[in-house]
């Protein structure tokens, strides 16, 4: 009688514990690598929206200044008043009185003015046009480059 009473009573085995603590931990590690690398990149689209934000606020700028009239003239970006100064602009984002933006350090803006290469279709003959890029760039992201048209009719 005793010999059965022994039978029913049953465990786990050293082998069976060792291989099931095992594939918890590969679960484990699995998970916490999956959460590690959407924390690493969480900040990339907030990067990204910022350089949306930056070249939308130089296109706005710039297109709303007025044609040449004959040579661009020099001067800061606070006393530009004609689209093609801003042609060549290569700094760090700065208001437009040229003081700089706290925590833009790391974003790179270049603006080029283009009339060669405007070519809208139907516009009146005599017409202006102007392309103007602006490639935003940051160190922890692929350059951005947007574009709009200006015309003067």
């Amino acid at each position: 009688m005793k010999i059965n009473r022994i039978k029913k009573i049953r465990g786990y085995t050293l082998i069976e514990l060792v291989m099931s603590m095992t594939i918890i931990a590969i679960a484990i590690l699995g998970t916490l690598l999956a959460v590690n690398t959407a924390a690493l990149y969480s900040g990339d689209p907030l990067i990204s929206y910022q350089a949306i934000s930056i070249a939308e606020a130089y296109l706005t700028e710039i297109a709303s200044k007025s044609f040449p009239s004959g040579t661009c003239p020099g001067g800061s970006r606070s006393t530009y008043t004609s689209i093609c100064q801003y042609n060549g602009l290569n700094q760090v984002p700065t208001d437009q009185t040229g003081a700089a933006i706290a925590g833009l350090g790391n974003y790179t803006v270049q603006v080029t003015v283009d009339s060669t290469t405007a070519q809208l279709g139907t516009l009146t003959a005599g017409t202006q046009a102007v392309r103007i890029d602006v490639t935003v760039s940051h160190k922890s992201m692929d350059t951005m480059t947007f574009s709009t048209y200006r015309t003067n009719y």
